[in-house]
């Protein structure tokens, strides 16, 4: 990822729209499966510390629980290897969080510091095998001693593995797709995230950031034979022949155009543009754009399913 795409990336996580998405994707507790965007709040990720350095380059929200606070404390790192430190380093900067607390008088209505979510978001392409828990970084402590030993644990999110139905987890399988049928499953499920409400300015980062992702990871003047070979091979289509701006286009404005237009017009057109997009290269009856054009919501939506569980587009016609 370049230079320009990961300050974009970061600007994703700017939008407590995609924060929001990454908690309930991740966590299973009631309250995070039901957080309003209103319970959002991004706070300082600047912080001093006693030595008089400064960390200043991650990002911080909190969010309103209840009648609390609840600070999520996002490490932004976009590099290419697992650090074995992190735990340790996790660890500091909550420290440096929790000082700045203090020093700001920011504590509960009890004078007690809030609890804490480390979360380290990983974009490497080999699997993170770096420890997660203090604990393991440490030698075992003779007996007696174990409960003063300094624990610290955070959450590993590996966007290359393991990752599915979250909005990061759809734009890695949009970029790592080898296949038209990877491609396709891909751009339906990322289509389907964007049919939420109120996603107009999450869009715009959206596309800039595909772009730009686009435009510089996969030019071959910018990236070394090695890694170049590794982003395209076993790949069976041409990424500059897919992602057009008419690809983005359909994507992204049939969804705004939707609240001009009437909300079921508009996802409606939306539907047979994503599906049109599904069969296009496909072996299709001859009638199937007349289907199509003629299909209401629900029927499309079935067909858009069964394409995406690998039915075939002559198959799927056949079948009505």
């Amino acid at each position: 990822m370049s230079q320009r795409s990961d300050k974009l990336y970061k600007q994703l996580f700017a939008h407590p729209e995609i924060v929001r998405d990454l908690l309930s994707g991740f966590l299973t507790a009631d309250w995070a499966q039901a957080l309003n965007i209103h319970a959002f709040e991004r706070v300082n990720a600047s912080y001093i510390s006693d030595g008089g350095k400064a960390r200043h380059d991650d990002m911080v929200w909190r969010v309103r629980i209840g009648g609390d606070w609840v600070y999520v404390y996002i490490l932004l790192e976009f590099q290419t290897r697992p650090d074995k430190w992190m735990a340790l380093r996790m660890q500091v900067y909550i420290g440096l969080l929790y000082q700045d607390l203090v020093a700001q008088h920011k504590l509960s209505k009890h004078g007690k510091l809030p609890p804490v979510l480390p979360i380290v978001l990983y974009h490497g392409r080999q699997p993170w095998n770096a420890a997660t828990e203090l604990t393991e970084l440490m030698l075992p402590p003779p007996q007696g001693l174990e409960s003063y030993q300094a624990r610290q644990h955070y959450l590993l999110i590996d966007q290359h593995h393991g990752v599915h139905g979250n909005i990061v987890g759809l734009l890695f399988r949009l970029l790592q797709a080898r296949s038209q049928l990877e491609l396709d499953a891909a751009v339906l499920a990322l289509t389907q995230w964007l049919r939420q409400p109120d996603l107009h300015q999450v869009t715009v980062t959206l596309r800039r950031w595909l772009q730009f992702t686009l435009q510089d990871d996969f030019d071959d003047t910018k990236m070394d034979q090695e890694e170049g070979e590794t982003m395209r091979s076993g790949r069976n289509f041409k990424l500059a022949d897919v992602f057009t701006d008419e690809f983005f286009d359909r994507l992204f404005q049939p969804l705004e155009e939707a609240k001009q237009e009437g909300v079921q017009q508009g996802e409606r057109q939306a539907l047979q543009g994503v599906l049109s997009d599904l069969i296009e290269a496909g072996d299709t009856p001859a009638d199937a754009a007349n289907r199509i054009a003629e299909a209401d919501s629900d029927q499309l939506r079935l067909w858009i399913k069964s394409l995406a569980r690998g039915t075939s587009p002559r198959q799927l016609f056949a079948e009505g």
